[in-house]
């Protein structure tokens, strides 16, 4: 009996004085990712342009319902104007003005591009930026 006690307060004892090395948050956190290229952007950018239904009524060049991607982006350009901040909601249309078209690309804004990130609206807004440097690229290809 004396040996099985003996045993217990051993076990007890060494328990006790083990110190656990605390687990540090670095080794569990993910890292976190660098940011996108730009030709990343553009691609990501041109694929949510695609989801988001934006290319039903704005064409890269032509005018559909609403004005063309190259009108927009001149346009924006020229006024130094934020299409992030328009599509988020928080600025007013410098493009297409009328109160019909503004209706109809509210409405766009609030049911398409709701749940959509800043980072997201950044690649649509790079896509459109390069829509110009993108379509030279196509028409005159590397041998």
């Amino acid at each position: 009996m004396r040996l099985f006690s003996f045993f217990i307060v051993l076990l007890v004892v060494c328990s006790c004085n083990r110190s656990q090395k605390p687990i540090e948050k670095s080794e569990k956190a993910i890292p976190e990712r660098g940011e996108l290229s730009i030709d990343s952007q553009i691609f990501l950018g041109n694929r949510l342009f695609s989801e988001k239904t934006c290319i039903t009524c704005h064409d890269v060049s032509e005018k559909k319902i609403g004005p063309s991607v190259k009108e927009i982006m001149t346009v924006y350009k020229e006024k130094n104007g934020d299409i992030v901040a328009f599509l988020k909601g928080e600025a007013k249309p410098i493009v297409d003005t009328a109160a019909t078209q503004v209706a109809i690309m509210q409405a766009n804004i609030d049911g398409f591009l709701k749940n959509i990130s800043d980072e997201e609206l950044k690649t649509i807004e790079t896509y459109m930026l390069h829509v110009d440097n993108l379509n030279s690229a196509q028409a005159n290809p590397k041998d």
